[in-house]
């Protein structure tokens, strides 16, 4: 126990002694035997304030693993699907979990059947199908507020007999974690004609149209984007400026994806002029920063260097 904790003095002591390298701030410690450095509480500036209040601002980033929401968003799920359709849920069955138990678990199983009643992508058959999946329950739910968990808005509640809901499907073996599937260019492979149709993303490939305008709005942002993301060509202007729309919708999940969904296609499709975010209205102050100074100048450095290649050929 001696040697552990002695280890962890050095170890604590090494640490502070590389960042006190770059202030020389040094002193010995009679307790600890070593030296040890003190680092220097530097007060930020204006700037790097505002540049912190910018990144924090982005699309759900502001958590530790950003890229467990970015890809749930309505155009990644657009892109990966198999199926999309808008159901009722006419029942539900539900195995109970607690943090109570003796072995604590936080996510419920719930069964439940959906009754088909629009089909916007794939060929399943208009009726009634059952759908298995975990589901965060009560405790977990109290587990994010207490520790104030970023997006609790965006998570999705258990489905209830009579909801109406929008829902991704995917058919095995296609899981839809394909890194490629960011990629503005990204085409669906052909669709598996054997295999159940489950949930894209899990709990996270559904959403509930609980009022006739948040059913209207989302609707219209899928049609949108099946539009543009499953057609033959794809058209960068066109697609930008679906995407600029739907940034203004009254419907905060549905802004925020496209927010995400802005970013991922500036950082993948080069041809596309990032200058033109800069003077959209409808463009927050947060993605503009991002592409003045994270998408812009890495690429203007490039432009010379390519045209240099260019014409020495």
């Amino acid at each position: 126990m001696k040697k552990t904790a002695w280890s962890l003095l050095v170890f604590v002591s090494l640490a502070l002694a590389t960042r006190a390298q770059q202030t020389n701030l040094w002193a010995y410690s009679e307790e600890l035997g070593l030296w040890v450095g003190i680092i220097e509480d530097k007060k930020l500036t204006e700037e790097e304030l505002f540049r912190r209040k910018m990144r924090k601002a982005l699309p759900y980033i502001s958590t530790e693993v950003p890229e467990f929401y970015r890809l749930r968003t309505l155009g990644q799920l657009t892109k990966i699907s198999d199926c999309i359709v808008v159901g009722e849920v006419v029942s539900v069955d539900v195995v109970e979990t607690s943090m109570k138990s003796a072995k604590p678990k936080f996510m419920n199983e719930v069964s439940f059947s959906v009754k088909i009643v629009a089909v916007l992508l794939g060929d399943i058959a208009p009726g009634k199908t059952r759908f298995e999946e975990l589901w965060p329950n009560k405790d977990f739910q109290k587990t994010l507020e207490l520790y104030n968990t970023p997006y609790m808005w965006h998570r999705k509640k258990q489905p209830q007999t009579g909801d109406r809901v929008l829902m991704f499907l995917l058919r095995e073996p296609g899981l839809g974690y394909d890194y490629g599937e960011r990629a503005f260019a990204f085409k669906k492979t052909s669709v598996p004609k054997d295999g159940a149709y489950h949930i894209a993303r899990g709990n996270d490939g559904m959403r509930h149209l609980d009022t006739p305008e948040n059913a209207t709005n989302y609707l219209n942002a899928v049609k949108g984007y099946l539009e543009e993301l499953r057609g033959e060509k794809r058209n960068p202007d066109s697609y930008y400026s679906l995407l600029s729309g739907l940034i203004q919708s009254p419907v905060q999940s549905i802004r925020e994806d496209a927010r995400s969904d802005l970013m991922y296609f500036i950082e993948t499709c080069p041809s596309f002029d990032a200058r033109r975010v800069l003077t959209d209205d409808n463009i927050d102050e947060a993605i503009k920063y991002w592409v003045e100074h994270s998408v812009l100048p890495p690429r203007e450095k490039q432009q010379p260097a390519a045209q240099k290649e260019a014409d020495h050929e």
